[in-house]
């Protein structure tokens, strides 16, 4: 990873900018639109509006509720003077009232249905979108509903594209077609639940519970950049942890860390989680 003299990241410059060009067309009363964002930069993002004093009128959609990938839309500043215009957070901007965000901007949706000659995963489908010549950041998330079916977010000019282009995914062929999720719509990613007792909240003792491995070797998986909460790499093994909490850790796996269930009766902490599977 190349860091620059500030210790930060050229991508993290570059989303800083974008960022600030954003902020801009926002004070000159027009909607801004981000492609899509990682987890990662979504956080860098949400951290940027912070500290320029801009979280109202910042929307974050990927589609559906839950969306890992997500647009940005800033909405005009003047729309903080009329709230009742603002859009709630977690919901489709394209719907306000004030009628700010065009379909040209919305996400859309297309499902993607194989033939059932063979199972297809997220890598299948991925590979497949990116040898038409789109590029990551017009594609939002790919969510495989089952052993043949996946539904991908994406732009409203993608989503136009996609019906006649996409003829084959991975050796499948396949169908697609507009969609429009319902409001229970989910990624269709199972969880398995883990549970255990730790002796604290640090990220030690917590990912050596959900990794099964020693303290020791989860300090160093810290320590070595492996670890990720709340997508942000965390590399102090004594931060301490307030539930709910997403950690990720490179190798092993994904897992939502859930609110701890009270102490034991020799004071330590009931940890439950779920893992993605």
């Amino acid at each position: 990873m190349t860091v620059g003299g500030n210790g930060t990241r050229p991508a993290d410059t570059l989303l800083a900018a974008r960022v600030g060009d954003m902020l801009r067309v926002a004070e000159r009363g027009e909607c801004a639109v981000s492609p899509f964002l990682t987890p990662q930069e979504r956080v860098r993002t949400e951290q940027q509006l912070a500290r320029a004093g801009v979280t109202e009128s910042a929307v974050f959609w990927g589609g559906y509720t839950g969306a890992e990938r997500r647009r940005l839309y800033l909405l005009p500043s003047y729309l903080l003077s009329v709230p009742e215009l603002l859009p709630p957070q977690d919901t489709d901007p394209v719907t306000n009232p004030a009628g700010v965000v065009g379909r040209e901007d919305a996400v859309a949706a297309v499902r993607i249905e194989g033939s059932g000659f063979r199972e297809l995963t997220h890598r299948d489908y991925l590979g497949s979108l990116l040898s038409l010549g789109l590029e990551r950041d017009v594609l939002g998330d790919i969510a495989v509903q089952d052993a043949h079916t996946a539904v991908v977010f994406c732009t409203a000019r993608v989503a136009e594209f996609l019906p006649g282009a996409l003829e084959r995914v991975a050796s499948d062929r396949v169908r697609c077609r507009i969609y429009l999720p319902d409001a229970g719509f989910t990624d269709g990613r199972r969880t398995v639940p883990v549970s255990d007792t730790v002796a604290s909240p640090r990220l030690d003792c917590v990912g050596a519970a959900l990794t099964g491995k020693s303290r020791e070797s989860a300090r160093e998986a810290i320590t070595d950049g492996l670890v990720e909460v709340d997508y942000l790499t965390e590399e102090r093994p004594d931060r301490s942890l307030t539930p709910p909490v997403m950690l990720s850790v490179r190798g092993v796996g994904k897992f939502r860390l859930l609110p701890f269930g009270g102490e034991t009766k020799k004071g330590r902490l009931r940890l439950m989680a779920e893992k993605f599977v």
